[in-house]
């Protein structure tokens, strides 16, 4: 016999159609739900990247204001636009614009402050390390400033690096010819000279003036000579040579510059206070190269020089002397005078080159000591005083 579970379990028709109605239900109420699933996390994401983009455009409005603010010289501005930006779109550039916009609105320790975390992760960013160095240098931390300087020109920088390091270079020059550190200026600039163009006039000539400033005239001298020769010389070229010629004493280098100036066709643009004081050096170099008694110059020319700077000098010893104050000083001097001829002639003078040199050497230690205890003097003996300074430079071509 069989068992009664052996014996399978007839449906009868209407439960078999009950049977695939209910799978039926089921597998659509599955669909369903798994639609509205569906239809549930397409509008999570449609809401998320429609506040998402909202949040990227509030944080980019945000941004731009932030940063025409700063280009407009509002800082104040800059800094309340740039933290809202930061609020909606957290960025290392409008970082980089806010710590800015700190550093311009006074706010110098909190840029400080920012500026160190950014570097935090960045150290060698170009950009990061110049700002530290500008903050540092308004603190008073002259040490650090340069070290920062320093940093920026060894970082990486992006765009053009080399326009950019060069910058930097001639900032960091500027700063430590404020700080009076001449001879470290003289190297960066010199360093920044050597890796500029030659036919970059401009960036030359910006070059030599800050040599100017650093006291190194030669160098300047050297640099807008080279400019000068350029093909067409700007005028700044010309009147830099003229000008550092004439502080270094080589007066005819300074005329030959500062008369080509005032042959160009652009010495009318300059401003009337340049434009007056380059005439004077040039008056005052020509005045030089005429009471001069140049090595070159024929004997009996040189005879009349040397008399005529010695009646001026002895004139002004004598005016000098007249005080009672001055005159102790003075009488080692007056002894000298006194010792030579009290009446020479040009041929006695074109005969004796020896007593030629030794009257000259006395006019010249005479300017300069009346110069000392008198005062400035003024004139043709102003003149005599300035081929005293440096008789062999005069006459340097």
């Amino acid at each position: 016999m069989m068992n009664s579970s052996q014996v399978g379990v007839v449906l009868t028709p209407e439960e078999r159609l009950a049977r695939r109605r209910l799978i039926l239900r089921d597998a659509v109420s599955l669909l369903t739900l798994f639609l509205i699933t569906v239809v549930l996390f397409i509008l999570t994401w449609l809401l998320h990247r429609s506040f998402t983009d909202h949040e990227a455009l509030l944080g980019q409005r945000w941004k731009a204001r932030g940063v025409a603010a700063l280009h407009a010289g509002n800082p104040r501005a800059a800094i309340e636009s740039l933290r809202s930006a930061l609020a909606y779109v957290p960025s290392r550039d409008t970082e980089v614009d806010l710590a800015t916009a700190l550093a311009e609105a006074g706010r110098t320790q909190e840029a400080f402050a920012y500026f160190n975390t950014l570097r935090e992760s960045a150290p060698g960013d170009g950009m990061i390390n110049l700002q530290l160095a500008r903050l540092a240098a308004k603190q008073g931390n002259e040490q650090l400033a340069i070290l920062r300087y320093q940093s920026a020109l060894d970082g990486t920088w992006e765009g053009n690096g080399y326009e950019r390091r060069r910058e930097v270079r001639l900032e960091m020059a500027g700063y430590l010819i404020t700080r009076h550190q001449d001879d470290k200026a003289r190297a960066q600039l010199l360093i920044a000279a050597s890796n500029a163009s030659t036919d970059d006039a401009a960036a030359q000539t910006r070059i030599a003036g800050m040599l100017e400033q650093a006291q190194d005239l030669s160098d300047a001298l050297n640099i807008y000579r080279a400019v000068a020769n350029l093909h067409s010389a700007p005028l700044t070229a010309l009147e830099g040579a003229g000008r550092a010629a004439f502080n270094l004493g080589m007066y005819r280098v300074a005329v030959a510059y500062l008369s080509r100036e005032f042959a160009s066709p652009g010495a009318a643009s300059l401003p009337a206070q340049a434009k007056g004081a380059d005439q004077n050096m040039l008056d005052t170099a020509n005045r030089v190269l005429l009471l001069d008694p140049a090595d070159d110059l024929p004997a009996r020319v040189r005879a009349e020089r040397t008399l005529t700077d010695r009646n001026l000098a002895r004139a002004r010893l004598t005016a000098c002397a007249a005080s009672p104050s001055a005159s102790p000083k003075l009488a080692p001097l007056v002894t000298r005078w006194n010792q030579l001829p009290q009446k020479m002639s040009l041929y006695q003078l074109e005969q004796q080159p020896d007593l030629n040199q030794t009257i000259l050497q006395l006019v010249y230690d005479t300017e300069k000591l009346t110069a000392q205890i008198c005062g400035a003097p003024t004139g043709d003996n102003a003149v005599l005083l300035r081929i005293a300074q440096n008789p062999g430079a005069v006459e340097q071509e």
